[in-house]
């Protein structure tokens, strides 16, 4: 008897989606069963919460606090020896809101445990897997660069890793792709429905992490610049930015009610710039690796001279110093301008390795992102670097994406966790899996025919 495998070029897309859907799925539910064996079914409660640290911890104190009618704040709850968290008993505006909301409705359901939160992350891993494949068949047209594209999302060691975690990485990057492969549908067909939807999109996407942003910047880009310029394009275009805002508005109307204080997502970006740009961090060499998640006694010198001269009194103390901190930071900038340049350049270089030589991930770690690094970065900085010979809209979107992503990481501040360059990773994944696409026809010469 002999086995016929189906060739990649007879998927269908919507084949190529739930093929995508259930080999991201399963890589998360295989890795979260690995790592917690019998904790996923045993840990429940107290246990439960007091199980996370750092981000993850807050997260779920902030859904504890909703559940319990107390409002956007980290809930001060009793913590084991040496555990801490940000602003206990405060408003938890450091933090994007969509998340939290999201795990307070899934512990109402399942109560403080992984029965519910599991599964539904790793099913947005998935689902962000399945689209990405979408987004590759809508700008390359060829089912294996489809499926290539999304098995590169599907195995993202990031990703696999957060699913079994409080973490929000899949939720956001189920948005965020959703959002693109909507923006495509749109281009390609013109329905107001998919401008609506990507617009739609890109606010929850902002919702949950304010890194969402620059989408809307690239896709009002492609859409003004390459669209028809006829009146149905500029009202699918103004539907997106509309619909994007419209999403956002009520957050930000509520902080401004609440705290006369303009807060459009979350109070962090003043934070990060001055983590990312002090004295600290800049007296090292241009060919040193870039990091910067250590204390900074000048920073903390000059945040404090900052708030004796300007109380912020009536904002929460999370607003309070992410405010006082963009001023250090701008002040730092405005001091000395080519440390800042230094510091960008650094950026760029570091967060172009497979991993922070400096960051905190063991030899294991560091081997796996080794390996997806070598698998997706040659291959598709190749395929974006042939394709920018030619202005194609939907290569562009993508291309604007990433650029404006690296742009982000070199102005701000670039984490050793990657986790700001799982969206730069995922696009170049789409360009790797066509030069893959390519040479697999054979084509060394990476026509575009």
């Amino acid at each position: 008897m002999t086995l016929h495998l189906k060739s990649p070029a007879a998927f269908s897309p919507k084949q190529v989606f739930l093929i995508l859907l259930i080999l991201g799925f399963g890589l998360r539910m295989a890795y979260g069963i690995v790592r917690y064996r019998g904790d996923l079914v045993h840990l429940s409660g107290p246990a439960f919460i007091n199980s996370w640290s750092y981000d993850g911890l807050e997260h779920v104190l902030i859904a504890k606090a909703l559940l319990s009618g107390e409002g956007y704040i980290v809930e001060d709850f009793p913590l084991p020896p040496g555990k801490h968290i940000r602003y206990a008993g405060q408003e938890a505006l450091f933090k994007a809101p969509l998340y939290q909301f999201f795990l307070a409705g899934v512990f109402a359901i399942s109560g403080f445990s992984f029965k519910l939160l599991f599964p539904l992350q790793a099913l947005f891993g998935g689902l962000a897997s399945g689209l990405l494949g979408l987004v590759a068949w809508e700008t390359f047209k060829r089912p294996d660069t489809a499926l290539l594209a999304g098995l590169a999302a599907a195995a993202h060691p990031v990703l696999v890793n957060a699913a079994s975690q409080p973490y929000n990485e899949d939720l956001f990057f189920f948005l965020f792709v959703a959002a693109i492969w909507a923006f495509l549908v749109w281009f390609r067909t013109r329905e107001i429905k998919w401008a609506l939807l990507c617009g739609g999109m890109v606010g929850l996407c902002t919702l949950t992490r304010e890194s969402g942003i620059p989408l809307l910047a690239a896709m009002g880009a492609v859409g003004i610049l390459s669209a028809p310029r006829d009146f149905r394009s500029w009202v699918a275009c103004s539907t997106i930015a509309l619909s994007a805002f419209a999403v956002i508005a009520p957050w930000t109307i509520r902080n401004y009610i609440r705290f006369h204080a303009f807060i459009p997502v979350a109070a962090i970006v003043g934070e990060d710039l001055a983590t990312g740009n002090n004295e600290c961090v800049a007296k090292e060499s241009l060919l040193t690796s870039y990091w910067a998640e250590g204390p900074c006694i000048p920073l903390n010198r000059r945040v404090a001279d900052a708030r004796a001269l300007t109380p912020l009194l009536g904002l929460p103390a999370g607003v309070q110093y992410d405010q006082l901190c963009r001023r250090a930071a701008f002040d730092f900038i405005r001091a000395y301008p080519l440390a800042y340049g230094k510091l960008a350049i650094r950026r760029l270089w570091t967060c172009l390795l497979p991993y922070a030589p400096r960051g905190n991930q063991r030899l294991h770690e560091r081997l796996v992102l080794t390996l997806y690094w070598l698998a997706v970065f040659p291959a598709g900085m190749t395929g974006l670097l042939f394709w920018l010979r030619r202005l194609e809209p939907r290569t562009t979107l993508l291309a604007l994406i990433i650029a404006l992503s690296f742009l982000s990481i070199m102005a701000v501040l670039y984490w050793s966790d990657l986790r700001f360059r799982i969206g730069i990773d995922l696009l170049l994944g789409c360009f790797a899996a066509w030069s893959y696409s390519q040479l697999r026809r054979g084509k060394t010469n990476f026509t575009m025919h």
